[in-house]
């Protein structure tokens, strides 16, 4: 037999074209859904539409996320309704780590109810509900929760009515709570919650009532467990004169208040733990009960304090400020008629701060409408933790450094032997002052100056 008479043609498979190859689809649904789960969520529900099999695999995913749009008609309301409840049918029970429902007008309150039961079955938690501000009010459904041990996390935003019952345990594993404008029926509603939470940690309370009225004139914030709170007030038109805070919160580590109306504060039980306070307040004529709040975070090692809290213990001449044997990191708000003066005295009640931050720069007002004289007469006796510990000093001006300003910078800089950085952040600084803020003496060898 000739084997050189006949060729034999050899067929190599065709190389396949990468370009083409959907090897994503090829993965399994659990490593599909842990990618999905890194994606930004209006990323993830975006998949959707590439086949029927990533159509359902947003439901599964550990994070749901619905954001109702505005529905003119019932046939919109009952579509979005329908959306939610499919996801959690299809799931089947799967547990949710994180569940969001934004709400818009014209929703479907017996629904959200059906649905929030569904959610509970999935052992949620995190749960995150908003409501539009309208004339409807969502009751919020207690009895589902009282059994509910997967919950840890609770947000209530918008048009809720709190009316709480006075029960000895609404959520039993409840870590923190965050309650944004929400309406309350009376005092004792906001206290029955908090109450109700046994374990709870951490409490974030924002009250924007911008001309409406409900039935809270206190805030009773009596926890044993409470270890953060976060206060935020913006109420007009209430018209029952000032609002009172009461907190009773003895393992208490960080406070931050914003307000800015008249509220008057006490503290049942001195926070021995509390490590870190901001207060930006206005004291509305509360100066007293303002100041009292001030005397009890001797402890902490981070304060803040704007200029209305500081104006509010210089007001009141029979109350000493105390002593911050602890303090390391202090941001301070200056007042245009006594701060400047008063500086010594905060700087000798702080002995051992390494690092202060000026707010609003040591002008509070813009340079270019007002001239003030700052009245800086610098003690015979350089502040003890200027001279040793102060490490760090940042000043965060909104305008140029004035020549005023510079007086004080010039202090500071010469009598803080162990400062590392000065940092001043100004709009704009013109090359002149830039120049002589370089040249100014400075009594550490180490220290850098920035501008920013």
């Amino acid at each position: 037999m000739n084997l050189h008479s006949k060729e034999v043609a050899i067929k190599r498979p065709k190389p396949p074209n990468l370009d083409e190859t959907d090897f994503i689809s090829k993965l399994h649904d659990s490593l599909l859904l842990q990618i999905l789960s890194l994606l930004p969520q209006s990323d993830a529900t975006r998949t959707r539409i590439l086949s029927n099999r990533w159509k359902n695999l947003c439901s599964f995913l550990p994070n749901l996320h619905f954001v109702m749009p505005f529905c003119s008609n019932i046939e919109q309301v009952n579509k979005f309704h329908d959306s939610v409840d499919q996801t959690l049918a299809l799931r089947g029970g799967i547990p949710i780590r994180m569940f969001h429902l934004y709400c818009s007008k014209n929703c479907n309150y017996n629904r959200v109810h059906d649905s929030l039961c569904n959610v509970v079955n999935c052992k949620v938690q995190e749960l995150d509900i908003r409501f539009p501000n309208d004339r409807f009010r969502f009751r919020f459904c207690w009895d589902l929760f009282r059994t509910c041990g997967s919950l840890v996390r609770l947000t209530l935003r918008g048009g809720f009515v709190l009316n709480v019952p006075d029960v000895d345990v609404l959520f039993p594993c409840l870590k923190s709570i965050s309650l944004v404008s929400i309406v309350y029926l009376r005092d004792v509603c906001f206290k029955n919650l908090i109450s109700g939470c046994p374990v709870l940690e951490e409490l974030y309370v924002e009250r924007q009532l911008i001309g409406e009225l409900d039935g809270m004139e206190s805030c009773m914030v009596i926890s044993p467990s409470l270890k953060k709170l976060r206060l935020s007030f913006a109420l007009s038109g209430s018209g029952r004169g000032n609002f009172r805070v009461v907190i009773d919160a003895p393992r208490l580590e960080y406070l931050s208040v914003l307000d800015v109306m008249p509220t008057s504060y006490s503290l049942l039980t001195e926070p021995l733990s509390l490590t870190e306070a901001h207060l930006k307040v206005q004291t509305g004529g509360g100066d007293f009960h303002v100041a009292q709040l001030v005397t009890c975070l001797s402890n902490v090692k981070v304060l803040t304090l704007n200029d209305s809290t500081l104006t509010a213990f210089i007001n009141v001449h029979n109350l000493d400020m105390p002593v911050f044997p602890n303090l390391v990191e202090f941001a301070i708000g200056l007042d245009v008629f006594c701060s400047w003066s008063m500086l010594p005295t905060f700087f000798n009640k702080m002995p051992n701060v390494e690092h202060i931050t000026f707010l609003k720069g040591f002008l509070p007002f813009p340079h270019a409408q007002h001239i003030y004289t700052m009245r800086w007469n610098p003690p015979v006796e350089v502040p003890t933790c200027l001279r040793f510990k102060m490490k760090k000093i940042t000043i965060k001006n909104r305008e140029t450094v004035t020549p005023e300003e510079l007086k004080l910078i010039s202090y500071m800089l010469k009598h803080a032997n162990h400062l590392e950085i000065l940092t001043i952040n100004a709009h704009k600084i013109d090359p002149k002052t830039r120049g002589q803020v370089l040249k100014f003496y400075r009594g550490s060898k180490s220290c850098r100056i920035e501008f920013v």
